[in-house]
């Protein structure tokens, strides 16, 4: 089965952001999102983790579209990167790094959130088909999408304390 690969990167901190969160704080929002992935992804209706050992969780979503339950092993590499890995051999990463300001600080200012995702490709799609571009475009749109809410999430986690 062949796949296609994205990544989206955006700053966690843009100037105006407020609060402005830490690394821990979104290191511990992304754990939040292994176990409660429908507070993060509207799309997302429920979130079962069915066992933890560790660093690895494997957890049971459902989505909206009601196709079957998807299970997920999501596993986390503190304090920088989660994977989780789905049935299909699909990949995805949150990965947060710290970038350098001009003065050299790499202070909380510097946060990005990058996702890079493999997205296993469907028996028959195949590259330069309508059927091919109407799936990047699809994937385009949910994987953004679902980097912008979530840093959008984490910073109203903050402010009510969640994180």
């Amino acid at each position: 089965m062949s796949s296609t690969n994205f990544s989206f990167t955006t700053p966690v901190n843009p100037p105006g952001a407020e609060p402005v969160l830490t690394r821990p704080q979104v290191w511990a929002g992304l754990q939040r999102k292994v176990r409660h992935a429908n507070e993060f992804v509207p799309m997302i209706h429920t979130c079962e983790v069915v066992s933890e050992e560790a660093n690895v969780v494997t957890r049971v979503i459902t989505v909206e579209n009601g196709k079957s339950p998807i299970r997920e092993v999501c596993t986390e590499y503190e304090p920088s990167r989660v994977e989780f890995v789905l049935e299909d051999g699909s990949k995805v990463q949150h990965i947060l790094s710290v970038g350098m300001s001009p003065d050299n600080t790499g202070s909380d200012k510097d946060l990005f959130l990058t996702y890079a995702f493999e997205w296993k490709v469907p028996q028959g799609v195949t590259k330069g088909t309508p059927q091919w571009d109407e799936m990047v475009v699809k994937h385009t749109k949910m994987s953004t999408g679902s980097l912008l809410n979530s840093v959008k999430v984490l910073r109203s986690m903050a402010k009510d304390g969640r994180i």
